[in-house]
């Protein structure tokens, strides 16, 4: 289960982190300067993120909690990020709505790699970390062929709610505090 939910968690990820620079120049008409800034803010904050997230959740012994919790604010970004494009808001809102989604859905990823390794045991650790690198990739290589075609078919905001509903079906797939 924690296999499937980190491989379904990495969905939207791969989404903003493979279409933010698209959707920012084409929907929000921004420049390479614009965009950059974006993707370092962004990049950077998921750094940040991922760290303290592994620091408190260490401390507060509460990795299943933190990362079920994880996949609503990942869901709550996206529903803000789908917003701002649906309503053609301003340039600076759409590069704030992705730095946030963008964080947001990429703070959990130590979390769930320690407590998948915690749950399989020393004896199972390995095969379970590879079995979720596996789901990873999957994501990795679905998200974006997925995309395009969705986007042919809709638009943007449908694009995030999308992404955002993945995170949702993630959820119950963490294990329960």
């Amino acid at each position: 289960r924690m296999v499937a939910a980190i491989g379904l968690l990495c969905v939207p990820q791969f989404a903003v982190l493979s279409f933010a620079t698209v959707f920012l120049h084409d929907d929000g008409n921004l420049g390479l300067a614009e965009i950059t800034a974006v993707i370092v803010a962004l990049q950077g904050g998921a750094m940040v993120m991922r760290i303290w997230s592994g620091r408190y959740t260490d401390r507060h012994a509460n990795r299943p909690a933190w990362l079920r919790g994880s996949a609503l604010v990942a869901l709550a970004t996206f529903v803000l990020l789908g917003m701002a494009a649906a309503y053609d808001a301003p340039g600076w809102v759409l590069m704030s709505a992705v730095v946030v989604a963008g964080i947001a859905v990429s703070a959990w990823h130590g979390v769930a790699y320690t407590e998948l390794a915690t749950e399989a045991g020393g004896a199972n650790a390995g095969t379970a970390l590879g079995m979720a690198n596996t789901a990873v990739y999957v994501g990795l290589f679905l998200t974006p062929i997925a995309i395009p075609h969705l986007l042919a078919a809709s638009n943007w905001p449908v694009v995030w709610w999308l992404a955002g509903l993945v995170a949702l079906l993630a959820r119950p797939l963490f294990p329960k505090a």
